[in-house]
């Protein structure tokens, strides 16, 4: 059987809170320019998969044609267990080539009578291309709130306040950890702007943006901000804190 409605609510937020495994095959869609959150939820979908034994296999879309997605989706176990088949880039490769993206969504509709499959996009799929899956299957679209981009590009030496007013804001919607895990990404942007180097994914206009943002800082000073960070998560994963992320993180924010 497929399933429209998953089991409780995402990991976090109103889309990203934990929610038990679903016993019933699945076809489900990920998508949307919110990539760290959207991560995490496919990482712990098939975190859970493994728990429950299930064969996790992974699927390159780029790459895939009708013969290749057959042989994933359709064949049994070599453990004779139910399987997850998680496919990244089918849709973003297709565009909106709708003749091309039929006859393999029909594959996965076929197929998830018997098999869980995840669909993970780097980007917002259009309807067009969603109706495709079949009104069984569960799209979940992860947009970035905008507060997080004024956080994000908010990060500036003497700022305190209004970062820690903006990281408040944040955990109305989301996670601590995934906070933490986009201050991470943005710090080592910035070392690797800061060294001259674009990179790998930026746009031109976004780079430019980033570049006069790690100029507010030094080398030094980048460095030990990731330093800072990477000491928190050490902290926070061995428990030999007595802060929660949530007070580290209004902590790193205060220092600034």
């Amino acid at each position: 059987r497929t399933t429209t409605a998953l089991c409780a609510a995402p990991i976090y937020s109103s889309y990203y809170r934990m929610r038990p495994w679903c016993l019933e095959f699945m076809l489900i869609l990920l998508h949307g320019d919110h990539t760290v959150a959207s991560r995490l939820e496919l990482t712990r979908r098939i975190e859970e998969a493994k728990k429950h034994e299930k064969e996790v296999r992974l699927l390159d879309g780029k790459t895939s044609d009708a013969l290749t997605l057959t042989q994933a989706v359709e064949s049994f176990s070599l453990f004779g267990g139910t399987v997850l088949v998680v496919i990244e880039g089918l849709l973003t490769k297709l565009g909106k080539k709708e003749k091309q993206v039929t006859p393999l969504t029909d594959i996965l509709k076929r197929s998830a009578d018997t098999t869980d499959i995840i669909l993970w996009e780097g980007k917002e799929i259009g309807k067009t291309l969603t109706a495709l899956l079949g009104s069984k299957a569960s799209v979940q679209l992860f947009k970035t709130p905008v507060v997080i981009f004024q956080l994000l590009d908010g990060l500036a030496p003497g700022k305190a306040a209004s970062l820690v007013s903006l990281f408040r804001q944040t955990l109305v919607r989301d996670a601590a950890e995934l906070m933490f895990a986009l201050l991470v990404r943005r710090i080592r942007q910035l070392i690797q702007l800061r060294g001259g180097v674009t990179p790998e994914g930026l746009q031109g206009w976004q780079a430019g943006r980033l570049t006069s943002q790690a100029k507010l800082f030094t080398m030094d000073r980048l460095l030990a901000m990731e330093k800072q960070l990477l000491a928190i998560d050490v902290s926070i994963k061995t428990g030999s804190s007595p802060f929660s992320l949530t007070q580290h993180l209004e902590l790193f924010f205060i220092d600034l």
